[in-house]
């Protein structure tokens, strides 16, 4: 019998060369679809990016307001199709929501997308207590 050698997760860091990267990616693909459409690269090193914490997302601060709802779809909708991207309280789409609220660009229709889209309890604000 063969045994693999177990190598353990890279660290995934949020950059925004990192955010670039998937916003050219989700540009071109079918978000209803993940699992055959993002590159499974992408799949299997970056399930990680759905357990930073808050602080780690500082560089979604230089997005635009597009860029940052289409992140929130993707995260939204990876976390109910991929394997190993449960986000729970720490999902990016938490973190990516505070942005827009903060420039008050957070819409009762991304919000109503969001709730339609998950079945994550703490989607779109977060734990009620921290």
């Amino acid at each position: 019998m063969a045994t693999g050698v177990w190598e353990p997760a890279k660290p995934v860091s949020v950059s925004r060369e990192k955010l670039t990267q998937y916003l050219e990616v989700l540009k071109d693909i079918n978000l209803g679809a993940l699992e055959l459409e993002l590159p499974e690269t992408l799949q299997k090193s970056d399930s990680s990016l759905m357990k930073l914490s808050q602080d780690q997302w500082q560089a979604a601060e230089s997005l635009d307001d597009d860029a940052i709802q289409l992140l929130i779809r993707f995260f939204t909708l990876a976390e109910m199709q991929l394997p190993n991207w449960a986000g729970g309280q720490t999902s990016p789409v938490i973190y990516l929501v505070r942005i827009l609220k903060r420039r008050s660009m957070f819409s009762a229709d991304l919000k109503q997308w969001i709730k339609a889209n998950t079945d994550n309890r703490y989607l779109p604000n977060g734990a009620v207590l921290l």
